[in-house]
């Protein structure tokens, strides 16, 4: 055939090009690579610029059905996806082949057959072959397609192959997503599981009894301090003995300390001198200073000898720079330095106290603006840069158990984060009938089918993008104080207005209102689960606000000693719940019950008066000495008063030996009558 434009040999019925086919045209051409399965996608976008056109003449009234402008832009947006362009147009006719490539009649204006881009000859572009092109009579009419058209939520996996098919063929083309949607995390995207066809407004919630009894299970205490070493027991005093005294070796081992330092004149700790270091650490709680060493001064303005009386500054400091709770580092946990502690908190709570069947589970956090790879932000928090905690407490403020959230690393982390945590804290407190209250960071369906599964309420608030919530609790709309609730699988979400809308979950409470009356004496209705929730959930929040009250931690201390600090002041804020649950006295405030603490702690005042409360008065010397005399044959035994240096002669470059001391003084020196007289004048 002639490579020359001429008339065309048979009968040719014109195809309309658009802007944006020619545009994909050009592409085609332009590539050079050989993958026969392009030819396809070119008919495609051909049938579909064709259908656009004839959409634009013919409107009809069943534009709501069918959107063929759509149908056509979904169609082109599917042939750029990366995975449909592996495949490409035939190439060019190499030089010395036989076959005759067909060439087919273009028209780009239906209206002006003399425009430049009409192609009255089959010759200029032999490289088309007739399978690319459809004629305008063959494509389907848009009343077919609107009649026939599939609902349109198909995915890309879901979309059927559209090679070697006409629309000719085929009057029932699907419908193609013009793009994908950005993806959500997996516990976070709402289901197609949640259509309105397979929750009910009519359900029943699954019945649990609780199993267990709230109860302390050891003696209860007769006093506070007992109530606080109940936590505090031996064996973990011993264990901060002994690697605090393995750190003070390492740190003494380590270069470039000289004489003056601190740690040269490191004596080894013992439990009695870590409970009274605990106490004075306690004590500063109780009394705020600006600076540890405010403590130990002697200035008027401050005049606190109850600190130097029981510890000196320097082995105060010295003890707190090398607390220590491990000796075995670890590279791959990184909160091997502090797990101890956390264990041991865990560990003995669940060994002394069973908790009653309200729980609430939430997140609280430990101040710390220094670096650290796994320092959090929550913004709605009193400290919003630190250390996150995940912490499982009672209503009243107990905590049961808390977890440290070590970042990506740790054993929680991943996809389902929050499912891992909340099984994580309830591990010892499943299968008994527990409820648990969590705010919407928690909450989902899956993990409600989970907890069921292991006889345990859940109910609180619900992400609106939570994977599994129902589809049609995003769209309805509700007047203030109406509620809507569907059911599914024992699991019971509702959306209710009051000055916002609010998205609940719970397995426990039916859909039922319930009267309550607020702070102005205006009497509402709530639905049931949210008035429980308001009712058991502030538990996590009750205890940072105790331990608000006395803080004791330091802003220059390292990360760990302050969670050691925290861990210390919820161990003492615990107590005072337990002593007020199971002692038989009447209930003590935390101010008394601190300061009944600190008396047993620190060691009582009359014991330390005879030591170091002394009056200064001048008393005679009892020392004495016994040196043997000679006398002729005889040796004879003699007793001397020891004499001491005057002290103030001393100072007045005199030499004076005196028999009277003053105990009062730090070393009782000795001094004259004048010289005491002027010293303590």
């Amino acid at each position: 055939m002639s490579d020359k434009p001429g008339p065309s040999k048979r009968s040719s019925k014109t195809s309309i090009l658009t802007s944006r086919a020619k545009k994909r045209r050009t592409n085609f051409f332009s590539d050079e690579s050989d993958c026969s399965s392009d030819e396809e996608v070119f008919s495609q976008c051909s049938d579909g610029d064709k259908e656009w056109e004839e959409e634009e003449e013919t409107e009809s009234s069943d534009e709501s059905i069918f959107d063929s402008s759509k149908s056509c832009k979904n169609r082109l947006a599917v042939s750029r996806d990366p995975l449909e362009l592996s495949h490409k147009l035939p190439p060019k006719n190499q030089a010395g082949s036989n076959e005759v490539m067909p060439s087919r009649h273009i028209s780009t204006e239906k209206d002006n057959p003399n425009s430049p881009d009409v192609i009255q000859d089959y010759g200029m572009y032999p490289d088309i072959p007739d399978n690319l092109l459809v004629d305008i009579d063959t494509t389907p009419s848009v009343s077919l397609l609107r009649s026939s058209a599939p609902t349109p939520n198909l995915s890309i996996q879901e979309i059927p192959t559209l090679r070697n098919e006409n629309f000719a063929s085929s009057p029932t083309p699907p419908t193609l997503s013009a793009r994908h949607e950005p993806s959500q995390p997996e516990d976070q995207q709402p289901s197609q599981q949640g259509a309105t066809s397979y929750w009910t407004s009519d359900g029943t919630l699954k019945i649990i009894d609780f199993t267990k009894t709230q109860e302390l299970l050891v003696p209860a205490p007769s006093n506070p301090y007992e109530a606080f070493r109940l936590l505090l027991d031996d064996d973990y005093l011993d264990m901060i003995v002994h690697e605090t005294n393995l750190n003070a070796v390492r740190v003494l081992g380590q270069p470039g300390l000289t004489e003056k330092s601190r740690i040269t004149h490191w004596k080894d700790l013992d439990r009695e001198e870590l409970i009274i270091f605990l106490g004075l650490l306690l004590h500063t709680g109780t009394i705020r200073l600006n600076r540890l060493s405010d403590y130990w001064k002697k200035h008027w303005l401050f005049n606190l000898s109850c600190f130097s009386q029981y510890m000196s500054r320097n082995r105060f400091m010295l003890i707190l720079r090398c607390l220590h709770f491990t000796s075995e580092p670890s590279d791959e946990d990184r909160l091997a330095k502090i797990r101890p502690v956390m264990d041991h908190f865990n560990n003995t709570m669940n060994a002394i106290y069973y908790p009653g069947k309200q729980l609430s589970l939430d997140e609280s956090i430990v101040l710390w603006r220094g670096r650290l790879v796994f320092r959090q932000f929550i913004k709605n928090k009193r400290h919003k840069y630190g250390v996150k905690l995940y912490v499982l407490a009672e209503p009243d403020g107990t905590v049961i158990k808390f977890q440290i959230y070590g970042g990506a690393g740790d054993e929680t982390a991943g996809v389902g984060h929050t499912q891992k945590v909340v099984l994580k804290l309830l591990e010892e407190k499943l299968d008994s009938g527990h409820s648990v209250y969590m705010d919407n960071y928690y909450n989902s369906y899956d993990l409600a089918v989970k907890l069921l599964d292991r006889q345990t309420y859940c109910t609180g608030t619900l992400g609106k993008t939570r994977k599994g919530n129902p589809i049609e609790l995003g769209t309805v709309t509700l007047k203030k104080g109406e509620n809507k609730s569907l059911f599914l699988n024992n699991v019971h979400i509702g959306k209710w207005r009051d000055k916002r809308y609010v998205l609940y979950l719970t397995t426990e409470h039916e859909n039922e209102m319930i009267e309550v009356t607020n702070k102005r004496g205006q009497i509402t209705e709530k639905p049931s689960a949210i008035v429980h929730y308001n009712n058991f959930m502030s538990g996590v929040n009750l205890q940072d606000q105790m331990l608000s009250y006395y803080p004791c931690e330091r802003k220059t201390m390292r990360w760990y000693k302050k969670i050691f600090i925290h861990t210390l002041q919820m161990s003492l804020s615990n107590s005072l719940y337990l002593y007020n649950k199971f002692s038989a006295t009447s209930k003590i405030n935390l101010y008394d019950y601190r300061l009944s603490i600190l008396e047993k702690m620190l060691p009582k005042q009359n014991v330390l008066t005879k030591t170091l409360v002394m009056e200064h008065k001048l008393t005679k010397i009892e020392t004495v000495k016994i040196r043997e005399k000679k006398e002729g044959k005889r040796t004879r035994t003699i007793k001397e008063v020891v004499r001491k240096e005057c002290k103030g002669c001393r100072g007045k470059k005199k030499r004076t030996a005196t028999l009277f001391e003053c105990k009062g003084c730090p070393d009782a020196p000795g001094y004259c009558t004048e010289c005491f007289c002027e010293a303590h004048s």
